[in-house]
């Protein structure tokens, strides 16, 4: 009977973050130096008011996180994670993988809920800036880097 009870109550214990792997991080390649794409993405995303809370530019990865955003429904709150990892894939050029993640409160028991996002505007609007950052011709086509 305990290990019956062991069995049941080991499977609670998942999370959205716990799935995480399920929503695949969209991608973009620029023919730029990892570094320099790097420095463009920390300004876009400051400029965009996420406060980055992890960076690591040898490795290529970006950790940030907006500031807490009221929801329509009234005592509800929301705010965006964004992680980032980029490699080099060529001469000269940078992929990168941005997963953005929502974190919900509200009037109801759960708690905080986290998810990742598969498709939202602010993909969009973080590697659009990116591009603008870069400079004409930094974009890679979807096919990938040369």
């Amino acid at each position: 009977m305990l290990v019956t009870a062991i069995i049941l109550f080991s499977g609670c214990g998942t999370t959205p973050d716990s799935v995480e792997w399920r929503v695949k991080p969209q991608s973009n390649y620029y023919a730029r130096e990892k570094a320099v794409v790097f420095e463009s993405l920390v300004r876009v995303l400051e400029q965009h008011g996420y406060e980055i809370t992890r960076s690591a530019a040898a490795a290529g990865e970006i950790e940030a996180q907006s500031n807490l955003l009221e929801s329509r429904v009234r005592g509800a709150a929301r705010q965006y994670f964004v992680t980032v990892k980029m490699r080099d894939v060529g001469e000269g050029e940078t992929g990168v993988e941005l997963l953005v993640h929502e974190a919900r409160e509200g009037d109801f028991k759960v708690g905080v809920t986290k998810s990742a996002l598969s498709d939202h505007g602010r993909y969009d609007s973080i590697y659009s800036a990116l591009e603008s950052a870069l400079g004409k011709d930094s974009w890679l086509p979807p096919g990938g880097p040369a």
